[in-house]
Formats: structure tokens, C-alpha cells, sequence
């Protein structure tokens, strides 16, 4: 057997070292890669459930005032605060619908706008409830279906939604 000379074998081992760490750095990225994914699903599907969430905070606030569903005020109410809405002496079914509206999108602290990046939302009346845009959201007050649509910025170029929609006769 011949018997290779220490001159041949020198800075061999330092080649496999190289190589090796070059591979374990092309794991250790791939791996951060996975964990960049994972985040950006983790924080889309938190985005989605806390929609849903709202959605059915609204569902709740109507079925609470019965009287305003029926009477159609919760299509497209107009936010408004009303102070008699928070005292023993009642308000309307309207100012209600309105006040509801108004801690929803905006004025209370589980509104979409605390909950969603760049959240906004409609409840309309809506036979085709599958269509619409933050800017138009194309109620057509026809039917007894009400609609909960929901929209928001979910990265720089997507603008993600959610829908529901509750039939309370």
C-alpha cells in the first residue's frame, strides 16, 4: 500500500470545513426562510380571525336591538355617537344602530379600526353580499340578508376581506 506523503494531505481539511460550513449556511438560510413564511401566514390568519371576530361583534349588536334590525336601520347606519345610548334612559332603535356603528368601525376600542390594519367596514342589506370594495361596497338594500363586510390592508399591495352575512327572520 502506498503511503501518501504529508506534503500531498496539507490544507485538505481545511477544504472540508469550508465546504461544510458553506452547506450549513445554505441550510441555516433556507430555515429562515421557512420561519419568514411562517410568520407572514401566522400574521394573515391572526388578521383573519380577528375579522371574523368583528363580524360577529356587529351580528351580536343587531340581534341586541331587535327592533332597529327589523326596522332596516342597520343598513348602511350612519356612525354617530349618542351619550343616551350609555345611560339608564334608553335610546332609539336608530340612535342605537348609529351608536353601534360608531363603536364598531372606529370609536371603541374592539372596532375594526383598533383590530385591523387599515380596517374598515360596512352592514348593509346585500342579496349578491360576495362583491364590493372598501370605497364602494355595492349594497343593493334588496332581500333580508344582512351583510358584514370587512376589508384590510393585509401587506403594501393586498387588500384582503371578509365577509358574513346573517338572515335574522
Amino acid at each position: 500500500m502506498k503511503k501518501l506523503s504529508k506534503k500531498h494531505t496539507t490544507g485538505f481539511t481545511l477544504i472540508e470545513i469550508l465546504t461544510a460550513i458553506i452547506v450549513l449556511s445554505f441550510g441555516l438560510l433556507g430555515v429562515a426562510g421557512m420561519q419568514m413564511k411562517t410568520q407572514q401566514f401566522n400574521r394573515s390568519a391572526y388578521f383573519e380571525t380577528q375579522a371574523i371576530f368583528v363580524a360577529h361583534d356587529m351580528l351580536e349588536r343587531m340581534r341586541s336591538n331587535v327592533a332597529g334590525q327589523e326596522a332596516g336601520h342597520y343598513h348602511l347606519p350612519i356612525p354617530k355617537k349618542h351619550l343616551s345610548c350609555y345611560t339608564t334612559t334608553s335610546c332609539s332603535e336608530l340612535e342605537m344602530a348609529q351608536n353601534d356603528m360608531y363603536e364598531w368601525q372606529g370609536g371603541d376600542f374592539e372596532s375594526i379600526a383598533t383590530k385591523l390594519p387599515a380596517g374598515s367596514g360596512v352592514v348593509c342589506l346585500d342579496a349578491t353580499p360576495d362583491d364590493g370594495t372598501p370605497g364602494s361596497p355595492s349594497c343593493d338594500n334588496s332581500g333580508n340578508i344582512y351583510a358584514v363586510k370587512i376589508w384590510w390592508q393585509a401587506s403594501e399591495d393586498e387588500t384582503r376581506r371578509a365577509i358574513t352575512t346573517a338572515a335574522f327572520k
